[in-house]
């Protein structure tokens, strides 16, 4: 099959050049670095009395965009008789002149695997008398061995026409050169044939081969070959140069940022790229090759969506309308916009998700799982995930290993990162998360980011509560709908059914703080009844109170707000310092204030500053817990409430 794509064609046609001079053979070459071209010895080969024949001293080569002649070295340089020419058979083309810009594709060190679908491209007369460019697919049967050590590729089901010979045989599924095809099986025929391994450059012309390996034009846009061959709904098939241009101009003038666009393009169980994401021109290329979406539509067309939803319209262009158009190359239906698409420049938070569940309230082991959100409206991708219980102090390596990383790659994304630790209730004020760090151990990760807690383990009949109580604080904006913020007394009787009660008499009530620690047996019921209410946000600190103050009567649940008290009380000092921190922002600035205090309580210099061991719940009903389900979970735990997507 030759492939005869016109947009295909003149991005080859830029990269092989036609060898011709009088007097030679002719053929394909093809650019192996900035005016050095690689051909076959027998394509410069003039003929000579007694059937020898020669290679040439010059030749000349014509590509698109322009031409020029250069001197000869052909390995070898003379052939007798009939027959194949000798090994190598391969020959460098030096041009004379400097030559316009042009491009070349990196040759590959590795042969390609026996049955993969190769192309050979160059230029031949079998269709028309003048030589004309093209590409012919083909598959890679094996190695031909000489018996000396020396091998070529043998190739087969594709027509090598009379022409080719010297052109480049393309593997793009790497975006390399893996061999310089060599001779037909049988001309007219589409019978394969035989290629010198690209290895073979690097045998006898080393300095080539290391002038190959400089990064080229060519390098950043050999996926426009592999879309056009290798994938049916990919830029190559379904845009057209001019199209491709203009996106690739709009997305480097929106001000996003090329990672995080494509996690928002690309199916969250699609992974990670292939490549780096340096630039525009690496994100479509990724989202051109990602396959596309069961519940969604193609993440090309999430691309361009997101492109010019970000792009003013007097700016459009050639990109009005681009996506329907995409969409109807493509057979499939438009997607509808975009629901609130962030203005260009726009960052958004990213956050690290660290699941620990143990095997019940008792256990000192767990299964650890990490997952990262590009964005938290977005789905989450793992990091790791352990099939095996670890110790707190396997866990925290694990940590260690793996998160720095992870967070770097978010902060390629946005500034703004979050990290939450998902626990069971029962582990919540027992696991001293803040305490844990990155790669300093004086340096926490709760003073780094804003670092939160989840609950693994809701009850799935507390969801209703939950959820509005969540979308209260973040979105109630009229009288009486706003979310409130409310203290538990230290000193009160907090019996689970009457605080209950109160508790649902509150539908506003959204944050719950309390100046003690819930851990302590005599109190784990405030924290628990409190979950089973729905309240998704909840501060409290580790430290409790320092003196035994006196204990307010049976009927006394809250604390509503007065300054009564015995002096000196840690609890209600904590109270007053986290409220006069909430004085510089709102409720929905928790996680910041809460790092603030973290870090106050260091540069405070005194102990029992109230930032010293506060924790915050921030559990956010919106966005539930990924990859929590019976195939992360041991058979004899089973939390009361799934969080499963």
């Amino acid at each position: 099959m030759d492939t005869g794509s016109r947009e295909l064609l003149d991005v080859l046609g830029g990269f092989v050049v036609q060898v011709s001079g009088p007097g030679l053979r002719g053929g394909s070459g093809f650019f192996v670095g900035r005016g050095l071209v690689i051909t076959c010895a027998h394509v410069v080969a003039v003929s000579a009395a007694g059937g020898t024949q020669a290679s040439a001293e010059r030749a000349r080569t014509t590509w698109i965009g322009g031409q020029a002649e250069g001197m000869v070295d052909a390995l070898p340089p003379l052939h007798r008789g009939q027959g194949l020419w000798g090994y190598p058979d391969l020959a460098l083309i030096t041009l004379d002149e400097p030559v316009p810009d042009h491009a070349w594709i990196p040759l590959a060190e590795h042969t390609p695997g026996i049955g993969q679908r190769l192309y050979s491209a160059g230029y031949s007369t079998i269709y028309e008398s003048t030589p004309r460019l093209g590409v012919s697919a083909v598959e890679y049967e094996g190695p031909l061995s000489f018996g000396d050590g020396r091998s070529v590729l043998q190739l087969k089901n594709g027509e090598l026409a009379p022409g080719k010979s010297g052109g480049p045989l393309l593997d793009l599924a790497r975006g390399e050169v893996c061999g310089i095809v060599t001779t037909t099986r049988r001309e007219n025929l589409d019978l394969g044939g035989l290629a010198l391994p690209a290895s073979a450059v690097r045998a006898h012309f080393p300095e080539v081969w290391r002038t190959n390996k400089v990064p080229n034009p060519l390098n950043a846009d050999i996926w426009r070959l592999r879309a056009a061959l290798l994938h049916e709904s990919a830029p190559g098939a379904v845009l057209s140069l001019r199209e491709e241009a203009a996106l690739l101009r709009a997305a480097q003038r929106s001000g996003l940022v090329p990672a995080a666009l494509y996690w928002r393009s690309v199916h969250r169980d699609y992974g990670e790229p292939l490549g780096h994401l340096r630039s525009m021109a690496d994100v479509l290329r990724e989202v051109a090759d990602a396959p596309a979406m069961l519940d969604g539509p193609h993440p090309l067309l999430r691309f361009i969506q997101q492109v010019t939803e970000a792009t003013a319209e007097e700016d459009l262009g050639p990109l009005n309308d681009l996506v329907g158009v995409v969409a109807q190359r493509l057979g499939v239906s438009a997607p509808p916009p975009a629901a609130a698409q962030a203005s260009a420049g726009t960052d958004r938070v990213a956050a690290i998700s660290v699941h620990l569940d143990s095997r019940g309230p008792d256990s000192d082991h767990y299964f650890l799982s990490i997952w990262k959100y590009p964005d938290v409206t977005e789905p989450p991708y793992p990091v790791l995930c352990e099939d095996r219980p670890l110790t707190l102090t396997e866990a925290q390596e694990r940590f260690r290993a793996v998160v720095p990383a992870a967070v770097g790659d978010l902060a390629e994304i946005s500034s703004d990162v979050l990290v939450e630790f998902a626990l069971p209730t029962t582990k919540l004020d027992a696991v001293a998360v803040d305490t844990w760090y990155l790669s300093q151990e004086w340096a926490p990760v709760s003073r780094q980011y804003p670092v939160v807690l989840r609950v693994l383990d809701r009850a799935p009949e507390t969801y209703p509560s939950w959820t509005m109580r969540w979308r209260r604080l973040h979105g109630g904006q009229t009288e009486g709908t706003e979310a409130t913020m409310d203290w538990v007394d230290c000193h009160s009787d907090v019996r689970p059914e009457r605080f209950y009660a109160w508790l649902q008499q509150r539908s506003t009530l959204s944050v719950l703080a309390f100046p003690f620690s819930p851990g302590a047996s005599e109190r784990r019921q405030v924290l628990e009844t409190a979950l089973y209410a729905g309240i998704p946000v909840a501060v409290w600190t580790r430290a409790g109170c320092t003196r035994k103050c006196p204990v307010r009567p049976p009927d006394t649940v809250m604390d509503v707000g007065s300054d009564g008290g015995p002096s000196g009380c840690a609890g209600l000092g904590f109270r007053d310092a986290v409220r006069a921190a909430l004085d510089s922002g709102g409720l929905t600035d928790l996680p910041k204030l809460i790092m603030k205090l973290r870090v106050d309580a260091v540069t405070a210099g005194r102990p029992g500053h109230c930032g010293e061991k506060v924790v915050l719940l921030w559990d956010d009903a919106t966005r539930k817990l990924p990859g929590d389900g019976p195939d992360l979970r041991i058979p004899e735990h089973t939390a009361q409430g799934g969080q499963s997507r």
